[in-house]
């Protein structure tokens, strides 16, 4: 008899704990009008729109053009905010400015993209009824149906339309706030909730209705620009300069996509933008390490490594607090991972872990990948090259002067020369290995072939150079000049060991950990 009883207790707590409730209200300054927020429920930040680079040719050799899906970048504009509480309920907020432009071509540039919103019909007129309707069903993950006017909060708006939809459990509205005086203000606001855990829809809408749509209202005069936003995070010293194109296109899509969060902050140097929703004085610390370290390390990366191009990209790195919440970002299939680079969005992301000693370790590794990626064109490099330096850099240091140093990895090392014979006898293989390869196998195979990546690195950036007529000494500039002509990894590997004899490569490489280490420790590559 209490099997039953146990289970419905268990249905009720499922059930309240998908239940919608809300938060008291709050104004949010960078949206204009005060709402409640759904209660218990975290920023759910949008990511970098999807880059899909394409190489043209320039007077000074390639040129890489950033191209977007026109909706993507429509999408980040025109949202304001979304929000998702434990039990899945998501509240979206978006702003009505234009509508979405036709283009011929998939994907357009930035520049090509703002044009569009120039012309007809980018431009939105909020008078209009049809463009109304055409920006909602354009914006709404799911098929929409006409609108029902209805007569709420008359107080706090002007204009409400409810729009039924295809989906299950969610709730779409759009609004117009009420005008103070005779102020011009038209704008128009969405805003929808997805509850897929409530089973009584008309209960929903009602309680949806009255706590929220109700809530709506304009902030007074003197409280209009204080609430929710996102803060700059500065720890910059006295006469240290501000970061480097400030306007660039990825540091304003960066700031927008938080800054309606007051559980966020951004902080930027030169060469990055920082997003994290990490408690405000550990993130003092980690980010005046990255301010002081990363634009050193990024010189390093491109001593050893020049860009194919003079392009200047601002990097994007966003640290999360929670491993929950980086693993709902970057996906399942990666959550096996400390940080992560994601080229298709350009974003290095990370979650803070108890060791600020290991996350920057993680930070060195990801950000090599981040600076290789835009430094080939977003050109994949071959393995043993990109995980190989990633794993060099690991081992990084800068000191108060900005002077890079890399030491040897204790661990790596001792692994490679206990197991010499099986490391010189898979460099062939390593080589021409594809990431599937890299990557595939055991856990113990993938900590090896890491090592040799790592170890096959650190012999060409510090122990070829030293080498009598450095037979290798062009093994990375020949990679480089191959990937950007053939933009085919395993051709470029091809190309730049074209000349090398494979048996006295291997020997050389054995030589050289067994008995040439030494040498190498002195060595710095930075200074050649």
């Amino acid at each position: 008899m209490r099997k039953p009883l146990f289970i419905l207790v268990l249905l009720c707590a499922i059930a309240a704990n998908a239940a919608v409730t809300f938060a008291p209200v709050k104004n949010y300054p960078n949206i204009g009008f005060i709402f409640p927020c759904i209660a218990n429920a975290k920023a759910e930040p949008l990511p970098m729109p999807e880059a899909h680079p394409y190489l043209l040719s320039g007077i000074d050799g390639l040129v890489r053009e950033d191209r977007f899906d026109p909706f993507e970048l429509w999408y980040v504009r025109e949202c304001c905010a979304r929000w998702v509480d434990p039990a899945g309920n998501r509240l979206i907020v978006g702003r009505m400015t234009n509508l979405l432009p036709a283009f011929e071509s998939e994907f357009v540039s930035r520049t090509r993209f703002s044009a569009g919103l120039a012309d007809d019909p980018g431009e939105f007129d909020p008078r209009n009824e049809k463009n109304v309707n055409e920006w909602v069903a354009t914006f709404a993950d799911t098929p929409v149906f006409e609108p029902a006017s209805l007569k709420l909060n008359a107080f706090g708006l002007d204009d409400l339309r409810y729009y039924p939809c295809e989906a299950t459990n969610t709730l779409i509205y759009a609004f117009r706030p009420r005008r103070v005086g005779n102020s011009n203000n038209q704008e128009w606001f969405y805003v929808s909730l997805s509850a897929p855990g409530t089973p009584d829809f008309a209960a929903l809408k009602t309680l949806f209705e009255e706590q929220f749509i109700g809530a709506v209202a304009l902030p007074s005069r003197m409280s209009k620009d204080e609430g929710v936003e996102s803060e700059e995070l500065s720890t910059r010293r006295k006469g240290e300069k501000l970061p480097d194109q400030p306007n660039h296109p990825v540091r304003l899509e960066a700031r927008k996509s938080i800054e309606n969060y007051e559980a966020w902050w951004f902080a930027e140097t030169d060469g990055y933008i920082i997003l994290s929703d990490v408690a405000s004085e550990v993130g003092k610390s980690i980010i005046r390490d990255l301010q002081d370290k990363m634009p050193a390390l990024r010189q390093a990366y491109a001593k050893l490594l020049p860009p194919l191009t003079l392009e200047n990209d601002v990097s994007l790195i966003r640290l999360f607090q929670s491993r929950d919440d980086f693993v709902r970002y970057v996906g399942k299939e990666r959550a096996w991972s400390s940080g992560i680079w994601m080229p298709a969005r350009r974003e290095l992301v990370l979650f803070q872990e108890n060791s600020k000693d290991d996350m920057m370790r993680v930070i060195r590794h990801e950000a090599f990948h981040q600076y290789l990626s835009h430094a080939y064109c977003m050109l994949a490099a071959a393995p043993w090259l990109n995980e190989g330096h990633a794993c060099f850099f690991e081992n990084a240091s800068v000191d108060a002067k900005g002077k890079v140093s890399i030491a040897e990895d204790p661990a790596r090392s001792q692994m490679l020369v206990e197991n010499m014979e099986a490391a010189v006898a898979l460099l062939p293989v390593l080589l021409h290995a594809s990431y599937a390869d890299f990557y595939g196998g055991t856990s113990d195979q993938r900590t090896f072939k890491y090592a040799l990546a790592w170890g096959l690195a650190y012999y060409l950036q510090k122990g070829a150079p030293q080498e009598r007529n450095t037979p290798f000494k062009d093994i990375l500039p020949d990679f480089a000049a191959a990937l950007a002509k053939t933009h085919a990894y395993d051709e470029a590997t091809e190309a730049a060991f074209e000349d090398v004899d494979m048996a006295v490569f291997q020997e050389n490489f054995r030589e050289f950990w067994l008995k040439r280490r030494g040498s190498a420790m002195q060595y710095d590559p930075l200074e050649k």
